[in-house]
């Protein structure tokens, strides 16, 4: 049977066409009128494979392509158009005659054989020791480049590919061992192999599948990556007893940048078997495939990436592909059933939460009913992976700063701290840079403790990317007076640092929760600020009437999400600036009678009762509340466990106004007649916010007089007479009235 052929002469795409991309996706097609697609194939439906001849000169030139319209009217049917990148890959020039003769469908590549024809003569590792480790991520990140492509042909450029901030070049060399060919790459089973410069392979690289099925490497995540041991030892033996495992199945979860990914690579990185990705982009068939292969090429590892976005709510068809997931696993939990022993098949999903991310119907006995959270690392986890990361400091300092280091990043994950160690690399350049500093000839440069501590300053942790982790600073000295306020924070502090254990001894459960009550204005949001300041904290401030919203259970999920977060970036302190709005006293029945509050309201009270003292403890965590309106609280809040103390915040007495008047007065031109104690006696009954409007009062006093003064005498200063006319014009806002009433509170919990 004679194929069917037309004759064409070749032409580029225009510069700047859309058909033209620089992930090389769409490269492989040509482009010919609707006319003579319609004769060679008798339909309009692009992508059918044909081969292209060259019918002068080196009439050995053969090449496959796919088909298409060009969607430029007024071609001629004897031109075919083909982009710059095939013409550079292929070897085909602008005016060549060529035929086209239509082919078959286009296949899958199961192997694609690239060679790094990067110019810099440095191999694709730093050490040969680390070669197949190396070698695993190159092919990885190469994948996703030729994914991106979606078909391949051999000649093609892929530039830019980097891995731990080397960047090479690769050529296609073949697919599926042809050097004319092209087809579809599928990242599930398509096999990569990379060539060096001089296009031998590494011995360590092509190395066949086998290795032990044991993750290492993993730093900071050692009781995660033990559970995670546990599971992969299932694989390489028969069961102890029947229906030992009943699943092939583990989900991996955890926020973003706590090594997720990266524990996929290191299982990867074993070679005990031939490794398939799912992602969020595959259809149902390819998922159904990848399956398919993976139990047909045993032992075989399938990574689910991303299982939260695959199975997302928004995808038209969620159940079904659930279903499809659930299927697969549980045809793979019956043959474990009937062998005794797992199939050599691990699957292995991640996402951001098991129980969010992962539907009821995963969740059951054959599918996915084992999950690994990967916690935000502690100060000794952080240091285990900052030593892992190496910065280059000098080895006598090296111990000494990433301690430093790794005391300080509270709430920072692995990818976080990567980024910290970036950023003070790029800071070391600048600053060597800016010095003037000889690369060539100068002595060997290094991170110094300024350069990490900058790094600091400028990167946030990922798991407070929207939170103010920088209240104004404030320190204790900035808070006139309020001594016994500053006692309790700084004990509390104490306690959560648990810096001195021996207090275990006589003091089991410290206290966590504080409610601060009192007059308007008398420094109990300041405390609040100097004790996230003192302590160093991750800080949480919240203005609690803010959390309310008019959809149901969003009000709730706010508080849920807020403790979630504050327990993931330990040790931190919560504060709630005016509780009384979401504490509010509940009416006998909740709203039949007493104070009337709405159903969502009351539910956002309990949300925080139970956060509160629930059944999860609350550790590392400080919560502080504070309130003008003390009456208004729900009892339930006030018991020991939520707010263990009750502190009242009032008015400043003598020695505590004049404090204030110090702070407030503090770094300021001052006449030396200024006296301070009898500004304090004045100003009795004042609060530490009217003392503030006083001396800023005096202030605008002083420069109105410098200004208006046209003799030049006058000298720009706040003086005595200033700040006595500020005191009488200033009102005092907090009656006698008004502590009554606290204090009547304060007394209903005396003991009778």
């Amino acid at each position: 049977m004679v194929k069917k052929s037309i004759d064409a002469k070749v032409r580029p795409l225009p510069n700047g066409s859309t058909l033209e991309k620089a992930s090389l996706a769409g490269a492989g097609r040509i482009y010919i009128s609707k006319e003579s697609l319609l004769g060679l194939t008798n339909s309009l439906e692009g992508g059918r494979l044909c081969v292209l001849e060259r019918l002068e000169g080196d009439v050995s030139l053969r090449r496959e392509a796919t088909l298409w319209v060009q969607p430029v009217k007024d071609l001629s049917p004897n031109i075919v158009v083909m982009t710059r990148s095939f013409l550079e890959a292929t070897g085909f020039k602008i005016g060549d005659q060529v035929r086209i003769v239509l082919g078959e469908a286009v296949p899958d590549a199961e192997e694609v054989v690239a060679q790094d024809v990067t110019e810099e003569g440095e191999t694709l590792w730093r050490d040969e020791k680390d070669a197949p480790d190396w070698a695993s991520g190159w092919r990885f990140l190469l994948s996703l480049s030729l994914n991106r492509a979606e078909q391949v042909f051999p000649g093609m450029i892929f530039e830019g590919v980097t891995f731990q901030r080397l960047r090479r070049t690769f050529k296609i060399v073949s697919v599926n061992s042809q050097t004319n060919s092209l087809a579809k790459f599928r990242l599930a089973s398509t096999a990569v192999r990379i060539l060096q410069p001089d296009g031998e392979e590494n011995a360590n690289v092509a190395a066949a599948p086998g290795g032990d099925l044991v993750v290492t490497g993993v730093p900071g995540l050692g009781a995660p990556i033990k559970t995670l041991n546990q599971f992969l030892r299932g694989f390489c033996r028969p069961f102890w007893v029947n229906n030992e495992r009943p699943t092939c199945g583990l989900v991996i979860h955890g926020g973003p940048g706590t090594g997720k990914t990266f524990i996929l690579w290191r299982i990867e990185e074993t070679r005990w078997g031939r490794t398939y990705w799912v992602k969020p982009s595959d259809k149902l068939s390819t998922m159904r495939e990848t399956f398919k292969q993976a139990r047909a090429l045993q032992p075989s590892l399938i990574f689910i990436d991303g299982l939260g976005e695959i199975i997302g709510k928004d995808r038209s068809n969620r159940e079904t592909v659930i279903e499809a997931l659930a299927e697969e696993l549980d045809s793979l939990s019956a043959e474990a059933s009937t062998n005794n022993a797992l199939p050599k098949v691990v699957v292995i999903a991640t996402c951001l939460d098991y129980m969010t991310d992962v539907p009821a119907k995963l969740q059951k006995r054959s599918r996915f009913p084992e999950d690994i959270t990967l916690p935000i690392p502690r100060a000794a986890e952080r240091l285990e992976i900052l030593t892992f990361l190496d910065p280059h400091i000098r080895p006598e300092d090296k111990e000494q700063c990433l301690r430093g280091v790794s005391q300080k990043t509270h709430a920072y994950n692995s990818h976080d701290l990567t980024k910290l160690v970036d950023k003070a690399n790029v800071i070391m350049g600048n600053r060597l840079d800016e010095d003037g500093a000889d690369r060539a000839s100068g002595p060997e440069q290094f991170l110094t403790t300024d350069d990490m501590e900058q790094a600091l300053r400028v990167t946030r942790p990922t798991a407070m990317h929207d939170i103010n982790l920088r209240p104004p600073t404030i320190h204790w000295q900035d808070v006139g007076g309020q001594e016994s306020v500053k006692k309790v924070l700084s004990r509390m502090i104490k306690n959560a640092k648990d810096s001195n254990p021996a207090s275990r001894r006589v003091l089991r459960h410290p206290p966590k929760g504080l409610l601060l009550y009192g007059p308007p204005g008398c420094s109990k949001t300041l405390s609040a600020q100097a004790m996230a300041t003192e302590s160093g904290f991750n800080f949480f401030a919240v203005k609690a009437a803010e959390m309310l919203n008019m959809y149901v259970g969003e009000s709730e999920r706010a508080v849920r999400t807020l403790f979630a977060r504050a327990k993931a970036a330990s040790p931190s302190i919560i504060f709630f600036d005016e509780i009384d709005s979401i504490g509010g006293q509940r009416g006998p029945g909740s709203g039949s009678g007493g104070v009337s509050r709405s159903t969502g309201a009351v539910n956002m009270l309990t949300t925080l009762l139970t956060e509160l003292d629930g059944f999860e403890a609350l550790t590392g965590v400080l919560v502080l509340g504070a309130t003008n309106r003390p009456e208004a609280i729900d009892p339930a809040l006030l018991r020991p466990g939520r707010f263990d103390k009750v502190l009242y915040v009032g008015l400043p007495d003598q020695s505590a106004r004049e404090a204030i008047f110090g702070v407030h007065l503090r770094g300021l031109d001052v006449s030396p007649a200024v006296d301070v104690a009898e500004l304090a006696r004045r100003a009795e009954g004042y609060s530490g916010a009217e003392i503030q409007a006083i001396c800023t009062e005096a202030g605008q006093a002083a420069e109105d007089r410098f200004e208006d003064d046209d003799t030049g005498t006058a000298k720009l200063e706040i003086c005595m007479e200033d700040l006595v006319a500020a005191v009488e014009k200033t009102p005092r806002n907090i009656t006698s009235d008004m502590i009554e009433s606290y204090e009547e509170w304060r007394g209903q919990f005396k003991k009778l």
